[in-house]
Order: C-alpha cells, then sequence, then structure tokens
C-alpha cells in the first residue's frame, strides 16, 4: 500500500487514495467514527438504525431509486456498522468510480430521515435482531460481548435491542447524527482504479464545505470478566471463551494474532488438532482477536455436544496456559507468520480489502502503512513476545477478567463458569 496518499481538507475529512495499476475495478466509501461506542445506553442500536436509514432516501433520491441506480451500472452498494465506525462504500467499474462516490457521500450527507421512514425501519431492524437471535453462534457472540465488556458500550448489541429501538426517536436520530458525524471524524476512501485528480476535485466539493466541529471522545474501555448462559433445544452447545488482550495497533497485538494463529487459527492449530483431530470432541474451532482501539479479547469460539463442553472448556484453558508456561515451538511460529504474511499480501489484490485495510489504518495511526512496513512487523514478532502475550492475557484473567459465554442443552452450560473457574 505504498502508492496510498492521504490528504485533509480544511474543515477536517481526510481523503484517502490508494491506485492499483492494471485493475479495472474500484473500491469506494466513507468511513465515519460513529458506531455502537459512541452511543449512550439509551440510544443503543442508534449508529446501525441511522445506517439503515439513509439508504430510505438520500440526495433527492428514494430507496427505490438508489437501488436502481446503483445496481443499473452495476455497482455493489452497502454499508456496516461496527463498535468504533460506520462504513458507507461501494464496488464498481472503474469508469462509475465518480458515480458510485456521489452515492456514497448522499447517503452520509444527504440523507433525507423522513420520520414516516423510523417506524418502517424500526420494524426491519426487528427482523434483524430477531435473525440473529435464531442463530445460536451470533446469539453466543452477544452473551460474550456483554461477558467481557458488562459495564461499557462495547458490550452492548450493535443491533440494539427491542427496548432501546422503542425508545429512539427523531430527535435522537437527529441529535446523534450531529453529535457524531463530525468532518474530521469522517475519512473519504478510494482503491483501485482511480483518477486521483477528479476524486480529490469531487471530494472538495462535496464535503468541503461542511462547518468543522470535533465530535466527543469515545468513553474508555472498561473490561469485565463473566460467565452467561442460556438454555436453548439444539444438537450443540455454543462457546465463546475470551481472556483480555491487547489493544489494536499496539506490537502486543501482532504477538496476539501470531498466538492465535497457532492456537486455532487453521487445520494445523493446537486447538484444531486436539479437539477435533485427535479427541473428535468439535468440527470446528477458531482462536481470534477482538480488537479495539484502548482495548482487546484473545478469543476462542467453538461448538460441541453438551456431554462434552466441559472437557472442551479446561482443555482450551489448558492450551492458553501452556502456552503462557513454554511459548510456541520454532515450527509453529514460522508456519503462523507466514500464514499472516500471506494473508495481507493476498489481500492486498482486492480493491476492497485494500481499501479496509488502509481505512483500519488511518483511523488507528494517523496514516496508511505500506503493506512491507506491516509484513515487516510481523516477521519481527518473536518466540518470547506470544508466550509474553499469553502470560498478560492470563495475568488479566486472575484478576477476575475471564469471560466465558454458552448457549445451547442445559447439560453443557457449565462449561462457561468452568472455563473462568481455571483463572479465579
Amino acid at each position: 500500500m505504498s502508492a496510498a496518499t492521504l490528504k485533509t481538507l480544511s474543515n477536517g475529512v481526510r481523503v484517502l487514495m490508494d491506485p492499483i495499476p492494471g485493475l479495472a475495478s474500484t473500491c469506494v466509501g466513507v468511513w465515519v467514527k460513529a458506531g455502537t461506542r459512541a452511543e449512550t445506553m439509551r440510544e443503543n442500536g442508534i449508529a446501525h438504525l441511522l445506517e439503515h436509514l439513509v439508504f430510505k432516501g438520500a440526495g433527492g433520491r428514494d430507496a427505490r431509486s438508489l437501488a436502481e441506480e446503483a445496481e443499473g451500472r452495476g455497482i455493489y452498494l452497502n454499508a456496516a456498522t461496527g463498535y468504533e465506525r460506520t462504513g458507507f462504500f461501494a464496488r464498481c467499474l472503474a469508469e462509475d468510480a465518480s458515480f458510485a462516490l456521489g452515492l456514497t457521500a448522499d447517503l452520509v450527507l444527504k440523507p433525507h430521515l423522513r420520520p414516516e421512514d423510523l417506524a418502517l425501519e424500526k420494524g426491519v431492524v426487528l427482523q434483524e435482531i430477531g435473525e440473529a437471535f435464531d442463530d445460536p453462534e451470533d446469539r453466543c457472540g452477544v452473551l460474550h460481548q456483554f461477558a467481557a465488556f458488562p459495564d461499557h458500550a462495547l458490550g452492548r448489541p450493535i443491533l440494539g435491542d427491542e427496548a432501546s429501538l422503542a425508545a429512539i426517536d427523531q430527535d435522537a436520530i437527529n441529535a446523534f447524527r450531529s453529535r457524531t458525524y463530525a468532518p474530521s471524524s469522517m475519512l473519504v476512501a478510494v482503491s483501485g482504479a482511480l483518477d486521483e485528480a477528479e476524486i480529490e476535485d469531487q471530494v472538495e466539493r462535496a464535503f468541503g464545505g461542511l462547518a468543522p466541529f470535533e465530535a466527543a471522545p469515545s468513553v474508555p474501555a472498561k473490561v469485565g470478566g463473566r460467565a452467561l448462559s442460556e438454555v436453548r433445544d439444539a444438537e450443540q452447545v455454543h462457546l465463546t471463551f475470551s481472556l483480555p488482550g491487547p489493544r489494536l495497533g499496539s506490537d502486543e497485538a501482532i504477538a496476539a494474532r501470531v498466538m492465535c494463529e497457532i492456537l486455532g487459527g487453521g487445520m494445523a492449530s493446537r486447538l484444531f488438532q486436539d479437539l477435533r483431530e485427535t479427541r473428535g470432541l468439535v468440527y470446528s474451532v477458531e482462536a481470534f482477536c477482538d480488537l479495539y482501539e484502548d482495548a482487546g479479547r484473545i478469543c476462542v469460539s467453538v461448538g460441541c455436544g453438551p456431554a462434552d463442553a466441559a472437557d472442551v472448556a479446561r482443555r482450551t484453558a489448558d492450551h492458553l496456559v501452556q502456552m503462557a508456561e513454554h511459548g510456541p515451538t520454532p515450527l509453529e511460529l514460522k508456519r503462523a507468520v507466514r500464514i499472516l504474511e500471506a494473508s495481507m499480501m493476498m489481500a492486498a489484490e482486492s480493491p476492497a480489502a485494500r481499501c479496509e485495510a488502509a481505512v483500519s489504518q488511518t483511523l488507528l495511526y494517523g496514516r496508511p502503512l505500506p503493506l512491507a512496513d506491516v509484513s515487516a512487523r510481523v516477521r519481527r514478532v518473536e518466540a518470547s513476545a506470544v508466550q509474553q502475550a499469553a502470560r498478560d492475557a492470563i495475568a488479566a484473567a486472575e484478576q477476575g477478567f475471564a469471560a466465558a459465554a454458552a448457549i445451547g442443552p442445559a447439560a453443557g452450560l457449565a462449561a462457561a463458569p468452568l472455563f473462568t473457574a481455571n483463572f479465579a
């Protein structure tokens, strides 16, 4: 990503351009640092609801016109709300990049936000909440988020819930948008085939007139540690375990990612080989880092039969302890580093993935990072750093910050408190 350039308009809007020679497609978008953690408790779900509402009409187009004009040019237009940002983006052919950027700019800057659309879209989001509730893996993730951050916005569901949605009215939508959609919180990004001069001129015309102001800073993350469970009539127990981890962007975060790759990143990982290949206790298991600007979790997600859940919880905890006590083998370290490097290099060939990576880096570090620099940071990770990441996680867990969630038959739900008890 060394070719990426970053400019800032006079009002604070940042413009990231990442040309990729030889491509016929482009990814364009606008990202705003206004996700779930920017919400008050009463507003829970408002960032996601606002993301939905803008598609009901923007820039003089109604919902049908937005869809028909985008799809008439083969443009994939979408948006996504996360805990720390909301993104509005489009993938298109190069000749439609300017049009696609205009669409995404209208969604952010000129949404109609009609009162008559609010009740309708609340109903749509309630259907989305119901769909997520019916998916035990999704539901387990929601429970785990609350277990890990029980007293903070990071612990609340991105979608909100029925009660919080009912409390959101038109005034609340307008107030949230006015408070959080600050020019200095916006990043316009374009990756792929592009005309830099044309894009820069278009962004200046669309965004340059915004009056500058600063959004309120996020409330610092507050980690917790609970074991939560929910009975469900199902064949399997879905489990998510976690220990506190480093913040996003730190050197410790890179070591933690390497550790997660070794523990449960693929078929050669420790947990996969032990829990599936050797013992046949699970079908799938995954270790991953869930990282934020000022906090993080080292997580393991797994599904198993109720009779095996306690054994899976104990063995997962044992693998974390073994990593802290002995660290990785040289072969494990080499393999994990290679996997992470390869995934980054392959993603760099996709305008959408490359755009998302550059956006994440810019919001975190203030600039996009060359791919060679990111790869070098991964290659510099030593076995001692991976071992220390495990030690730090366990030390924090022993202070009461291990978290676990379980959903499924009652016979398997004791696995959640059993996992956290390993670190009490």
